[in-house]
């Protein structure tokens, strides 16, 4: 195989995202607000070493599990999201944000013991000598044991929404919210239903046992198999191991700004090459866009390579915007456009 996979056309995205613009899918996992504070840097404190940030905008977009969501909406999908909020004023917004773009909040459950996850960025510069930089993250999670009567309420809102589903896609960093409780609930029941299952997991690949996908980054791919990835080669030869320890179709880990790697079996590897280089703004959710973007193509009938080469051009699109966004069909079919033969 060559240094490069293969591409997809304009024609063919936009063919493969019409079929799954009538499909449904769910997103269980951690459903998390991501905040925006965007200011300028006007001096230094004189508490510390510190720039003082000027706040002219503040944004909350929805994160982690709920920016699959929102991509997977993006894309046209039908989408539900099944996780674990507090009962707070955050819980409120973040359900709108949902909401508003479309999205079934009836398996968004609240728990009155927990508070809502928050991730608060924050960034400076924006005039022409000093672009916007992200200069500090704050992150607010409850990484505690959901306790049983949500987990139950959550098991019980999967037991009646994924016999109606076409996929599920399983979002978990690591909040407690994707237990393994929950997960022999509802992988038997999506295996069952012959849905496609995506899992994007920070830890334990193999829980996911007989997924259609597994999308990890690199550094998750060599905690799973005890070893660190160095080259390309190397990442597409751990794809491969991983897709036939934990039984799964196909298998694509992200390497950053060296793009990402598929092993699909019998159909064989390839390595697609990230954005172009000093195209880069923020990488901030492009993981999210990757699953969600695979999952939609996987629902309109794309191979898994040319669902790679699709969610690559939805990574890339991404990858140039600050902040936590989301891709559309049109942005995906005009991009690949640019890889016409």
């Amino acid at each position: 195989m060559g240094a490069s996979g293969p591409t997809i056309s304009s024609r063919r995205a936009a063919e493969v995202l019409q079929r799954a613009a009538a499909k449904r899918a769910i997103v269980l996992g951690d459903m998390v607000a991501d905040e925006h504070v965007i200011g300028s840097a006007t001096r230094l404190s004189r508490e510390a070493p510190l720039p003082v940030i000027e706040e002219h905008q503040r944004i909350l977009v929805p994160g982690a599990g709920a920016n699959v969501a929102t991509n997977l909406r993006g894309l046209g999908c039908d989408v539900a999201v099944a996780g674990v909020v507090g009962a707070d004023a955050m819980a409120d917004r973040l359900s709108e944000q949902l909401e508003q773009r479309g999205i079934a909040t009836d398996g968004l459950i609240r728990d009155a013991d927990r508070t809502t996850a928050v991730k608060l960025r924050v960034w400076a510069g924006g005039d022409r000598q000093r672009p916007q930089s992200m200069i500090a993250r704050v992150d607010s999670v409850d990484r505690s044991p959901v306790k049983p009567a949500t987990v139950d309420a959550m098991a019980s809102f999967l037991d009646s929404a994924i016999p109606s589903a076409d996929a599920l896609v399983i979002s978990d960093y690591e909040a407690g919210v994707v237990s393994s409780s929950v997960l022999r609930s509802a992988l038997p029941a999506a295996r069952d239903a012959g849905l496609v299952v995506t899992a994007d997991a920070h830890g334990q690949l193999a829980r996911f046992r007989d997924a259609t996908l597994l999308t990890p980054n690199q550094p998750e791919a060599e905690a799973e198999l005890g070893r660190q990835i160095t080259s390309t080669s190397e990442a597409q030869a751990a794809a491969g191991e991983l897709r036939q320890a934990i039984g799964v179709e196909a298998v694509l880990v992200t390497l950053g700004a060296a793009g990402m790697v598929l092993d699909a079996g019998d159909q064989g590897r390839a390595l697609f090459p990230a954005a172009v280089a000093g195209r880069v703004v923020d990488p901030s959710g492009a993981g999210d866009t990757v699953a969600a973007a695979m999952t939609a193509a996987f629902l309109g009938g794309a191979t898994p390579h040319e669902a790679a080469a699709l969610s690559a051009v939805a990574a890339r699109i991404v990858v140039r915007q600050l902040g936590v966004v989301v891709v559309s069909a049109d942005q995906i079919v005009s991009e690949a456009g640019d890889d016409d033969a």
